[in-house]
């Protein structure tokens, strides 16, 4: 499994910049995406979270989040895709 640290802020200012940002997956795959680094987090973060997992998905691989922030995580609850997101 390879980890990979979001860091920064995850915000309408800088979602279209984090859009690239991780890494590609071989088939079968599983990356976990380390989010306890993000200082700031807005719902750009929430629609940031599902394009990364469509993208791995496209590649044939996996995504698991850990160190979710509280308060994106209640973005996430708050939007009812929490159930799409696997939160470790």
């Amino acid at each position: 499994m390879k980890v990979f640290q979001a860091t920064g802020t995850l915000t309408l200012e800088s979602a279209a910049q984090q859009l690239t940002t991780l890494p590609s997956l071989a088939q079968g795959e599983l990356l976990q995406v380390d989010l306890s680094l993000i200082s700031a987090a807005d719902s750009s973060a929430v629609a940031l979270l599902l394009h990364w997992m469509r993208s791995a998905r496209k590649q044939g691989g996996e995504l698991q989040f850990s160190g979710v922030p509280e308060g994106l995580a209640g973005l996430i609850r708050l939007y009812e895709v929490d159930a799409l997101l696997p939160i470790k």
